[in-house]
């Protein structure tokens, strides 16, 4: 398990994140979501003991992750940048990069590389935008680690890819690994993921199941007047027809827009972006 416990991490006196308490367990598959600049990439490199914290500690199966090359070995760590050295073809870099990891597997490797039609004998820099993200997600998987953490996992592949992507993730998640996808994308996150990590502004604005999330937001379309909706959030306005979330009970919620004299055109179905546009602006009707 890793385990967050009060962690505060920031740049020249700026605070980036502030009092992130996680805990990330295998069988899981994690979808850190948020905006650009929300502080998923500092939490990541927190995570991964990149980054010393501020305040707070990041604890690998009970003991510090910063400064631990033990614990690093058990965790795979893709980012969305690709740097590659070049000269070196598929299966040069694949023998490259098993010489800094004795748990490295190049059955797993090939079997992953064939998997994802990348092929063997091309330079890696002459490697399409989507295959350098193959052979690093191949890579990464060819070893023996306990976390796997990806920075927007889909980006650059097509659609085949990703549901490939998305069976490997599963099957490795089911066998014990504990899967962190981080990314803005909330849709993809929504539809990959066990458990969900809403972050804004550095500050953990949900952490549970994707159900969880979800049950207790409801999303209306009304006509008549965006005036005095506090508690609720606007997010849609054309003409006099309003998109409008609620949280709580959705009955008691139902009443109060009629009460306020709003017409309920429509109920519609809730999706993690709703929720997510909810926890941001909490706290009264927004433009």
């Amino acid at each position: 398990m890793i385990k967050v416990n009060n962690l505060s991490k920031g740049y020249n006196k700026e605070k980036i994140l502030k009092d992130i308490n996680l805990e990330l367990s295998g069988g899981k598959i994690y979808g850190l979501a948020g905006s650009n600049a929300s502080g998923k990439t500092t939490l990541i490199k927190c995570l991964t003991g990149i980054y010393k914290t501020d305040g707070g500690e990041v604890l690998f199966e009970g003991k510090a992750v910063y400064d631990n090359p033990k614990a690093k070995e058990k965790i795979g760590l893709i980012f969305d940048i690709h740097n590659f050295l070049p000269l070196k073809s598929v299966t040069g870099y694949a023998k490259y990069y098993a010489g800094f990891y004795d748990d490295f597997s190049f059955d797993k490797f090939n079997n992953l590389i064939d998997k994802f039609s990348v092929p063997k004998k091309s330079q890696v820099d002459q490697l399409s935008l989507g295959q350098r993200k193959k052979l690093q997600i191949a890579l990464v998987m060819s070893r023996s680690i306990d976390y796997l953490i990806m920075d927007e996992p889909e980006n650059g592949l097509d659609n085949e890819s990703r549901e490939l992507l998305r069976n490997i993730l599963r099957e490795a998640s089911d066998n014990g690994m504990c899967v962190v996808l981080s990314s803005h994308d909330l849709v993809n996150i929504e539809n990959m993921c066990d458990e969900l990590i809403l972050i804004d502004n550095g500050i953990i604005k949900f952490n549970g199941s994707v159900d969880d999330c979800l049950s207790n937001i409801q999303k209306w379309r009304v006509k008549g007047n965006k005036e005095d909706l506090k508690g609720f959030v606007v997010t849609e306005v054309l003409g006099n027809i309003l998109t409008v979330l609620s949280k709580g009970d959705r009955e008691e919620n139902e009443n109060t827009l009629r009460t306020k004299g709003l017409e309920i055109i429509d109920i519609e179905k809730v999706s993690v972006i709703d929720a997510y546009t909810f926890m941001r602006k909490e706290g009264g009707a927004n433009d």
